[in-house]
């Protein structure tokens, strides 16, 4: 492994976005840590890598000291800390007076606090080492409510605060930090939400049609916008909400 190889370090990588995600980075020959709470998903994503460049860890992300074991690692791997990258998350449906106390907390667990403890274990490597790019994923359900989705609206409109906040207090130290914020993914958690639906079919065409380009995004999109936010290009990009939802977001549309 060269001494230029640089680190990224991304959570959720056994399916989906974080999936998509490490695997771009790792053909991109970035050193990718990937965690996930799925062993089979994180030997999946190896198989799509099929590179020495990935390095898997099963971690429960809403666990601090599982974080804290992770940073460890990848501070014994004496690389320079490339970028963090956030994309686990759970979704639950349910009004707010139907969850449970541990409903609740789970989604938050995974999708607030997780993000919190990659940033709470990230930023002071990205201290030392004055500058890093810490890229979280947010969703349209960060910067809008749905109905049925108590829990996830109120986790992800918390990440996007945390982000805001992140790029405020470290932006000074060269360390940036953005929300990427998509709406519906071709991913397993969508499709597990729409298996909830009495119609799945009739749900999802109706979810589409609020999308002007006419279609949800695919994994691979997303991680190549991850990518940018990270990448040098990106180097005057902080605290900013990357809205990839096809125009969903941008107003009525129908």
């Amino acid at each position: 492994m060269s001494n230029e190889m640089r680190v990224v370090v991304i959570s959720g990588a056994g399916s989906g976005i974080g999936q998509a995600t490490a695997v771009h980075f790792a053909r991109s020959n970035f050193c990718v840590i990937g965690c996930d709470l799925s062993q089979s998903g994180l030997e999946e994503t190896a198989r799509k890598i099929g590179t020495g460049n990935f390095h898997a860890r099963v971690v429960n992300v809403s666990r601090e000291n599982e974080v804290g074991e992770l940073f460890e690692f990848v501070k014994s791997l004496k690389l320079p800390l490339h970028a963090v990258i956030p994309c686990a998350g759970v979704a639950r449906t349910g009004l707010a007076h139907d969850l449970s106390r541990e409903e609740w907390e789970f989604t938050l667990g995974v999708n607030l606090t997780g993000t919190w403890l990659m940033a709470k274990y990230s930023m002071p490597i990205f201290m030392t080492q004055k500058g890093g790019a810490f890229v979280a994923v947010g969703s349209d359900a960060s910067v809008r409510g749905a109905s049925g989705y108590a829990a996830y609206c109120a986790s992800k409109h918390g990440v996007l605060g945390l982000v805001r906040c992140l790029a405020l207090d470290y932006g000074p130290l060269g360390i940036r930090s953005n929300a990427v914020c998509p709406g519906f993914v071709q991913t397993p958690m969508m499709d597990s939400l729409f298996a909830e639906a009495i119609d799945p079919e009739a749900e999802m065409k109706s979810y589409a049609k609020e999308v002007p380009l006419g279609r949800f995004a695919l994994p691979v999109e997303v991680a190549k916008v991850i990518f940018h936010l990270a990448s040098d290009e990106a180097n005057y990009t902080n605290g900013i909400v990357y809205s990839l939802d096809g125009g969903a977001t941008a107003g009525h549309f129908g």
